[in-house]
């Protein structure tokens, strides 16, 4: 699910969520936490309002909250909502307690203090992990500078945010590496990791595992990187189906045939036939990465591709909304051929490789081109 971003500069009655802020100070009965409409409905979930008619303008959130002080997860059930009389929506629910463990874990909240706010859903927010960021928290003090520098000079309370931004904010603050500023920032090579490691990958899951920031990779986390790398994967697909179409009218293909769009499981994506009559089989290896993140291969490409039809891999990179690097390989039939070897010689009876995970310096590779997307 889409996850989005935004920070709240916290007023006196926002505090007063935190049950030990409402007894020590008289700020009113509020108890919960503005949501600027500008930036939640505004920006974020501009599709809120009409999703919640159905459920009395509230919506239920699984709640984890981090900090002050860098403090660890602290797991709640409450729900966002708005009433008539309200301008904004609230996260509001009841009050919450320091946890168990750590009851006075809020006491310390003042206003000026930042609540990051990392929502997951899609029409409206399912999940919200808020970061709490004090100004007077030795663990937090330079973070909550950096970040403050993200309000310009507009007077604002809140503001929707990107992970580049937070993640730039964090680094030039020099905050620790296991902060849980981080759980919502951007990470490249994090991310890399997890598409990896979503299509299987040994490296994305060693990396993972042994990640400094100790970011927890959730079964939701790792669908939803499937996912994507699923839906990154037709995308390319598509961007290639436009390349070959515009070689077929210039009369550099004699014919092509996009083969997955008919049959999902097939070993290749693309038929193409040269003026010259020779077919070429086409398997396209998208990633929104960079060119050198791992290709995965399975099996029946392996051997699809071990045959004498040369096959070769089209590599889309850095995919974007405008389109995509491309890089082709030379036909990659004499390696298939030595892992197709390898694995029907080398393997203890009654054990099989579904893939194999490629780098992309074991292959030779044309000069980079971009493919930009049709005006449509």
């Amino acid at each position: 699910m889409p996850t989005v971003r935004a920070i709240k500069r916290l007023s006196a009655s926002d505090c007063t969520l935190f049950k030990g802020v409402f007894r020590a100070i008289n700020k009113g009965n509020q108890k919960s936490i503005n949501l600027n409409a500008d930036v939640l409905t505004g920006r974020l979930y501009p599709g809120l309002p009409a999703a919640a008619a159905a459920t009395n303008n509230e919506i239920a959130l699984a709640l984890t909250i981090y900090g002050p002080d860098a403090k660890e997860a602290h797991k709640l059930a409450r729900k966002i909502i708005k009433t008539a009389s309200y301008k904004n929506w609230r996260l509001n629910g009841e009050f919450i307690p320091g946890p168990p463990n750590d009851p006075a874990r809020y006491d310390g909240i003042q206003p000026g203090d930042l609540a990051i706010m990392s929502f997951t859903g899609e029409i409206a927010p399912r999940t919200l992990d808020l970061i709490l960021v004090s100004r007077l928290s030795p663990t937090d003090a330079a973070l909550h500078i950096s970040l403050e520098k993200l309000f310009g000079d507009g007077g604002r309370s809140m503001i929707a945010v990107t992970p580049a931004q937070i993640t730039e904010a964090a680094d030039a603050a020099s905050v620790m590496a296991s902060h849980p500023v981080y759980i919502v920032a951007a990470d490249a090579d994090m991310e890399t990791a997890l598409e990896d490691a979503a299509l299987g990958g040994l490296e994305g899951t060693s990396k993972l595992l042994q990640n400094k920031r100790n970011r927890l990779i959730s079964a939701q986390d790792l669908a939803a990187a499937k996912a994507r790398a699923g839906a990154i994967g037709m995308d390319g697909e598509g961007l290639i189906d436009t390349l070959l179409a515009a070689q077929t009218i210039a009369g550099k293909l004699a014919n092509y045939r996009w083969v997955a769009s008919e049959n999902a499981i097939a070993p290749y994506d693309f038929e193409t036939l040269t003026p010259s009559g020779e077919k070429i089989l086409i398997d396209v290896k998208t990633t929104s990465g960079p060119f050198e993140n791992v290709i995965h291969l399975s099996i029946a490409e392996i051997i699809q591709a071990a045959d004498t039809i040369p096959y070769r891999i089209y590599r889309v990179f850095d995919l974007n909304d405008n389109g995509g690097w491309l890089r082709i390989s030379d036909t990659i039939n004499l390696l298939a051929r030595r892992l197709k070897a390898l694995h029907e010689n080398h393997m203890p009876p009654g054990v099989r490789v579904d893939g194999f995970s490629i780098a992309t310096s074991a292959m030779t590779w044309c000069e980079s081109i971009y493919v930009e997307r049709p005006d449509e």
